[in-house]
C-alpha cells in the first residue's frame, strides 16, 4: 500500500491523487493533512446518494465516520493511498477541514480556558478534564474502596496484547451477594479516540453511587437491578491515543501480527510504518455476531480490520465472557461521534425479530439525549459489533450511543459535561437520562424472563445454554460461514425458600431472516456449594413471560450428605 512506504515517496506515486501537498477533488484544489505543516488527517465528505454507494464505501477499509446524512458519509484521510482508493472505487469528495491538528489545538485552548475558569464542574465526579488510562484505574478501584456495600471492582478474564488488566465495577445494595438481579452494562473505549465515550460511562457509575440513598430513582434501580460499567473495553489504544501526538487518531488495539501475542508496551507506538494508526484490529468488528462479509475488512491495514477470526482478540472475550456470565439485558456501547442510537443489524437484508420492540426502546433513549435513533445499517453496513452479537447470543437488547455531533474528541466542556448533563446547547437532552431509561429497561421483567420457585437455602443455581451461531461470509472460504459454539452461564445463591431469578429469554433471535425466535431452553440446576449437583431442569422461558419452578428433588436431598 502506498502509506506503508516512506511519506515523500508515496506522493510522487500517488498519480495525481495527492500532488505537492494537495487533494484535487473535481475542480477544486484544496491543502490536505500531507503537507509539511499539517499535524493530523484530514476530514473529507464522500458522496454516497444510494445504498450500494455506502457498501462499496464501506468495503474500501476506509476511517469513516459516523457522521452521515442524505447522499453523504465523512471519512478521515490518513494517506495518499486513501485517497487513491475513493478515486478507484469512482467516488466523489470534498474536503471538509485539511487538517484536524489544527481543529484539535482549538479544543485545547477550550479545555485550557475551563481548567482556568473552573476548578470543580457540575458532573457527578467534579472533572474538569479529560481522564488518562491512569485515572480511570485509579478511580474505578476508590469507589470499590469507598463504597463496599454498593460498588464491586470486577476485572475481567483476559489480558490485553501489552499485558494490562480491563477494569469495571458493579454497582448495586449489596452488591457483594450473587443473586438474581438483571444487569444494565455500559461500556466505553471500544474505538481508542473516542474519549468521551469512556467519560460518560465513568460519570454514570459516580452518579449512581452519590445518588444511591437519597435519589429514590436511583435507590430503586440499585436495589432491583445491577449497573456494570466498563469505561475503558480497549486500554491498549486508549493509552497511545490519549498521549496525543501521531497517535491521536488511533481507532483499533495494538495488535501487530495475526496469532502472535506481544507483550513489549512500546511496539504499538514505535512500529515503522508510515501511518501510525493502521496497525491493530478494530474491536467493534471481532465480535462472533455476523463477523465477516460487508461491513468489516480482511486487510490488516484497514480501520475497520476484522481480525483473523471471530474473537481473536483478547478485549472482545472480556466483552463476551462478561456477558455469558451474567443475565444482561440491556447494553450501551458508547462511541463518538454523530449522536446516534443505533441498533442491530448491521447490515441490511431483513430487521431483528423483535424489532418493534428493539426500535421502541432506541426511541425512548433517543427523546432523552436528543439523538436519531436507526438501525445501524442506515449509517453503512458494519459487522462484527457488540450489538449484533448480545442481541442474538443472549437476546438482550444492544445499543451504540454516538456521543457529540461533530468530532472524536472535542473539548471536554461541551462533549462531557453539557452533553452527559444536558446543560449548554443540549437544553435538557442528556446521556444521563438516557441511561437511567436503559437501567429502568433492563430491571423491567416485561423486557426479559422471570423464574421463580422454591430450593434450598444457601443452594446455588445454575442457567446454561450451549448453541452454534455462525458468522456471515467472510469471503475467500470455500466452506462460506464458520460456525462457532456459544455458551453461556451464570449463577445466583438462594437466600430465601422461596427464589426470583431474572433471565434473558430463552427463546433465542435467528440469524436466518424472517425466521424469528428459536425456541430453545435455559438448563437450570440446583447444586450445593460445592457445586454437587441435586438436580437439573429444562425451562423455556419467553420475554415478558414468568414461569415457576419447584427444585423438590434438591429440596429433599440438599441436606443430606
Amino acid at each position: 500500500m502506498l502509506s506503508r512506504l516512506p511519506r515523500r515517496v508515496a506522493t510522487a506515486l500517488a498519480g495525481g491523487v495527492l500532488t505537492a501537498g494537495v487533494l484535487t477533488a473535481g475542480a477544486a484544489a484544496v491543502p490536505v493533512a500531507e503537507s509539511p505543516a499539517a499535524t493530523g488527517p484530514a476530514l473529507v465528505r464522500v458522496h454516497a446518494p444510494a445504498s450500494a454507494d455506502r457498501a462499496q464505501l464501506a468495503g474500501l477499509g476506509l476511517d469513516l465516520t459516523p457522521r452521515a446524512g442524505a447522499g453523504f458519509v465523512d471519512a478521515l484521510v490518513h494517506g495518499p493511498d486513501d485517497l487513491a482508493r475513493l478515486r478507484a472505487a469512482g467516488l466523489r469528495w470534498t474536503v471538509l477541514e485539511s487538517d484536524l491538528g489544527e481543529r484539535q489545538r482549538r479544543y485545547r485552548e477550550l479545555d485550557q480556558r475551563l481548567a482556568a475558569q473552573t476548578a470543580v464542574s457540575p458532573l457527578p465526579s467534579g472533572r474538569i478534564a479529560y481522564r488518562t488510562l491512569g485515572d480511570y484505574e485509579r478511580e474505578l478501584r476508590e469507589l470499590a474502596a469507598r463504597y463496599p456495600e454498593l460498588v464491586r471492582l470486577v476485572r475481567l478474564d483476559h489480558q490485553t496484547l501489552e499485558g494490562r488488566w480491563v477494569y469495571g465495577v458493579e454497582i448495586a445494595h449489596g452488591v457483594q451477594m450473587p443473586d438474581g438481579r438483571p444487569v444494565f452494562l455500559l461500556m466505553g473505549l471500544h474505538h481508542a479516540r473516542e474519549w468521551p465515550s469512556g467519560e460518560h460511562a465513568m460519570e454514570f457509575a459516580y452518579d449512581l453511587v452519590r445518588h444511591a440513598y437519597t435519589d429514590p430513582r436511583i435507590a430503586r434501580l440499585l436495589r432491583e437491578g445491577r449497573a456494570l460499567i466498563v469505561p475503558v473495553v480497549n486500554p491498549d489504544g486508549f493509552e497511545k491515543s490519549r498521549a496525543a501526538g501521531a497517535l491521536e487518531w488511533k481507532r483499533k488495539n495494538c495488535r501487530q501480527w495475526d496469532g502472535v501475542v506481544e507483550h513489549p508496551v512500546a511496539e504499538c507506538a514505535t512500529y515503522a510504518d508510515n501511518g501510525l494508526t493502521s496497525r491493530g484490529v478494530d474491536v467493534n468488528r471481532n465480535y462472533g455476531g455476523f463477523w465477516g462479509g460487508r461491513g468489516s475488512s480482511d486487510q490488516w491495514w484497514a480501520q475497520d480490520y476484522r481480525g483473523q477470526a471471530p474473537f481473536s482478540e483478547p478485549e472482545t472475550r472480556n466483552v463476551r465472557d462478561l456477558v455469558a456470565s451474567r443475565q444482561v439485558t440491556v447494553l450501551i456501547s458508547n462511541h463518538t461521534y454523530g449522536n446516534l442510537v443505533l441498533r442491530s443489524p448491521g447490515v441490511a437484508g431483513g430487521n431483528a425479530p423483535e424489532e418493534s420492540l428493539y426500535q421502541a426502546l432506541g426511541d425512548r433513549m433517543a427523546t432523552q439525549n436528543g439523538y436519531t435513533s436507526q438501525a445501524a445499517y442506515q449509517l453503512y453496513p458494519t459487522n462484527g459489533t457488540v450489538e449484533d452479537w448480545v442481541y442474538y447470543a443472549t437476546g438482550a437488547l444492544g445499543y451504540t450511543f454516538e456521543i457529540n455531533p461533530k468530532d472524536f474528541h472535542p473539548d471536554f466542556g461541551s462533549a462531557v459535561i453539557d452533553e452527559y448533563l444536558g446543560h449548554g446547547v443540549y437544553a435538557g437532552k442528556g446521556n444521563r437520562e438516557a441511561y437511567l431509561v436503559a437501567f429502568e429497561t433492563a430491571v423491567d421483567p416485561g423486557y426479559h424472563g422471570v423464574v421463580t420457585g422454591f430450593a434450598p437455602v444457601g443452594a446455588v443455581l445454575r442457567a446454561v445454554k450451549e448453541f452454534t451461531m455462525r458468522t456471515d461470509d467472510p469471503g475467500g472460504s470455500a466452506s462460506g460461514p464458520i460456525a462457532f459454539r456459544q455458551r453461556l452461564e451464570s449463577a445466583m445463591t438462594v437466600t430465601g425458600p422461596r427464589f426470583t431469578w431474572h433471565l434473558n429469554p430463552s427463546l433465542r433471535p435467528s440469524q436466518e431472516p424472517g425466521v424469528g425466535l428459536l425456541p430453545e431452553s435455559w438448563t437450570l440446576s440446583c447444586t450445593r456449594p460445592d457445586g454437587t449437583v441435586l438436580e437439573t431442569q429444562q425451562v423455556t422461558v419467553a420475554r415478558g413471560q414468568r414461569v415457576e419452578v419447584r427444585f423438590d428433588r434438591c429440596l429433599a436431598r440438599f441436606a443430606v450428605r
